[in-house]
């Protein structure tokens, strides 16, 4: 028996009260920037681990699923690995993606699950960058530690969030659960006017 769905989340953005006009939110202060990025699509992609399903979500993705914390496979669709048997899938790939995958699971129990707009996309980049991050964050953001590409789980002033290393370093991208994105930006914006220049 398959147990399946693909669930569209619509919203406006959360941060709204920020923006100006219709131009999304931006902080803007001493070397860096913060900003609201259009988010792309996201599915919350769920098996029972059954070879054969898991065989055919990957001929249908065209990748290899990650298979570990913090790793990442491929840029559209971008697989990131959450949990055993659980991943966040972002994409530029509309409907069709999900109604694959769901229909790739029917040899196991599973599901697709659209969940675009339950997370929120911020953008902070500039010099100040990991000065900002590491006020909320004991994480080491340095290259070194945490090259282009990469992507990891941590909080951010206590909050939960998946941060990825953007390739013009130095750049990175919070995606924040949509309940937690206005707490994330105040703490944000309060703290970048703190920031030495």
């Amino acid at each position: 028996m398959v147990e399946s769905a693909a669930v569209k989340i619509e919203a406006e953005s959360p941060l709204l009260e920020y923006w100006s006009g219709t131009t999304p939110a931006v902080i803007s202060s001493r070397g860096l920037s913060v900003r609201e990025q259009p988010s792309r699509e996201k599915l919350v992609l769920v098996s029972d681990g059954s070879p054969a399903a898991l065989r055919n979500a990957v001929a249908v993705l065209g990748k290899p699923l990650p298979e570990s914390a913090d790793a990442k496979t491929g840029t559209d669709p971008c697989c990131i690995w959450r949990a055993p048997n659980r991943w966040l899938i972002a994409h530029d790939r509309g409907e069709v993606l999900a109604t694959g995958l769901n229909a790739s699971l029917s040899q196991g129990i599973g599901a697709a699950i659209d969940v675009s707009d339950g997370w929120v996309s911020l953008v902070i980049e500039g010099p100040n960058a990991m000065a900002l991050l590491n006020r909320g964050c004991e994480m080491d953001f340095h290259p070194r530690a945490f090259p282009q590409g990469r992507f990891a789980e941590t909080e951010v002033a206590g909050v939960d969030i998946i941060i990825h290393a953007q390739p013009d370093t130095p750049s990175y991208e919070l995606l924040v659960e949509r309940a937690l994105a206005v707490g994330l930006w105040v703490w944000l914006k309060d703290n970048a006017s703190v920031i030495p220049g």
